[in-house]
């Protein structure tokens, strides 16, 4: 290419084989589907495919070349030139992804020396290398475009010139793709009530309350309206507080359980419990309003010595765990919320927290719904756990929930499983008013109920296992997965 590469190789030049075809790919409502394009000619290419949006290649779709050589700036690659027009005319944006879509690729070119620079309106907005790019589909941007807008991109493809170690990479072959995805931001909240919907129903009866049950996904929905996964296993797994979301994965991301879609929002629970620690600070009159367990998980607490909100910053300090207002060091540095991105689709919701008395699913409900309170981070519901069990064949009251017939069809038993064997629910006990309810393991296997009298007045301070519950903004949708445990569902977060 230039006379200081060819120095630099000693006049070599180094021979890689490579097709780099663009395609667009474009929604049909409601999902994803995709067209393929594949030119034979070097001609501008503008499709208009569907009602959002149209992707022009300006200098030709194909990238083809046999004299790719290493060069010491980026710019003097190989390069293709895009834009995506967002044509909506109803004012909504345009997500979309952009992916690497690798056929196959020789192992001596999975090397950090291969590299590629996407620019967005001649800003650079994502370097990457090849070095852990798989067969597949590989991530390489997410954003969305506001309604009539254009984006214009530039791709590069290039060796680093300022390698003395690629000479391996010499007439080695790539075969690839870049793929433009759009979609017309189906909320997830959407996608799963659509799931619930369109799927056929069996009519179950509990406790003289008639539900419609989604045999198919895992999906019921209950007296309020609200669509729940239910049983021993749904496919309810996501990926959630990530480090990286434009690489999700359990290196990367924390895997969380789908409750259900609430008012319009989808409702996460930890699948990990974040560690043991006190519902409140003090042994009387606790409720979640005031409880020193909200301001461990909330944003505005800081200022308390003690706990405040030590878990939505991903600080460390000490949290209150033990009667007499007890402390213990707790550390949340990684296992609090790890950034901004997170933060942002977090909903500040009004959580149910009116008390419960261990009765029928329906009735915790309808005591739960009476009282709110607005924040952005909380506690599983009791109804939450009540309604996860199969209630055709759990057929008890959450006071007797040990049974296998609840506690074995019942996807949340896990919380009963944790360090403490025993969690903590937002809810305080109707029957005490000194007290919060918690999923007994030792004693009772899966019970919800409050202690013995003779120590109900301890009750808040007591250590449990806490599980982190959030409801996530209408407007994320998912990118990816299917919601099982090996393939949970990635959501896309810009």
């Amino acid at each position: 290419m230039k006379n200081k590469i060819n120095k630099f190789i000693h006049s070599k030049y180094l021979l890689i084989s490579l097709i780099v075809l663009l395609i667009l790919l474009v929604i049909a409502t409601g999902t994803y589907a995709w067209f393929t394009w594949r030119s034979t000619s070097n001609t501008s290419l503008t499709m208009n495919i569907g009602k959002l949006t149209d992707v022009t290649f300006n200098s030709g779709n194909d990238i083809s070349t046999s004299t790719l050589a290493p060069v010491y700036n980026y710019t003097d690659g190989e390069k293709t030139t895009f834009r995506i027009n967002n044509k909506d005319t109803t004012g909504a944006s345009l997500d979309y992804n952009i992916k690497l879509n690798i056929t196959s690729i020789a192992s001596e070119l999975k090397s950090s020396d291969l590299k590629y620079v996407l620019l967005k309106d001649n800003t650079i907005v994502k370097e990457g290398n090849f070095s852990t790019m798989v067969v597949g589909a590989n991530t390489i941007y997410s954003n969305s475009i506001s309604s009539s807008g254009t984006t214009n991109f530039i791709f590069y493809l290039y060796i680093d010139g300022n390698s003395e170690n690629n000479l391996n990479m010499m007439n080695k072959s790539l075969v690839g793709t870049i793929t433009v995805e759009a979609t017309d931001k189906e909320s997830f909240a959407t996608y799963i009530t659509n799931l619930y919907e369109s799927a056929t129903k069996t009519t179950v009866t509990n406790n003289n309350i008639t539900y419609q049950y989604d045999t198919k996904n895992s999906l019921m929905k209950d007296i309020g309206g609200n669509i729940r996964y239910y049983g021993a296993s749904p496919n309810n797994y996501i990926y959630f507080n990530c480090s990286d979301y434009s690489n999700q994965s359990s290196s990367t991301c924390e895997t969380w359980r789908i409750i259900g879609v609430f008012d319009g929002k989808v409702k996460l629970i930890r699948n990990e419990s974040i560690g043991a620690y006190s519902w409140d600070n003090k042994e009387i009159d606790s409720t979640w309003e005031t409880a020193s367990l909200m301001k461990l998980l909330n944003p505005g607490y800081e200022s308390e010595t003690v706990g405040g909100s030590l878990y939505y910053n991903s600080g460390s300090g000490n949290c209150y765990s033990g009667q007499s207002k007890a402390t213990t060091a707790c550390n949340f540095t990684s296992s609090g919320l790890k950034n901004d991105i997170t933060k942002n689709v977090i909903a500040k919701q009004d959580w149910n927290i009116g008390p419960t008395n261990q009765k029928y699913v329906n009735a915790e409900y309808e005591n739960e719904v009476k009282n709110k309170f607005k924040a952005y981070v909380g506690l599983p519901n009791v109804s939450d756990y009540g309604y996860a069990t199969n209630l055709k064949l759990c057929t008890s009251e959450l006071v007797n929930y040990s049974n296998s017939e609840c506690k074995d069809n019942n996807w949340m038993f896990y919380m009963a499983t944790g360090s403490k064997k025993l969690a903590y629910f937002i809810n305080y006990a109707s029957n005490s008013g000194l007290g919060v309810l918690a999923i007994n393991a030792l004693t009772e296997g899966g019970n919800v109920e409050i202690f013995d009298n003779d120590i109900n007045d301890t009750i808040p301070t007591t250590s449990s296992d806490i599980f982190p519950t959030v409801y996530l903004s209408n407007l994320v949708s998912i990118t990816d997965g299917t919601g099982t445990s090996s393939n949970p569902y990635q959501l896309q977060v810009n």
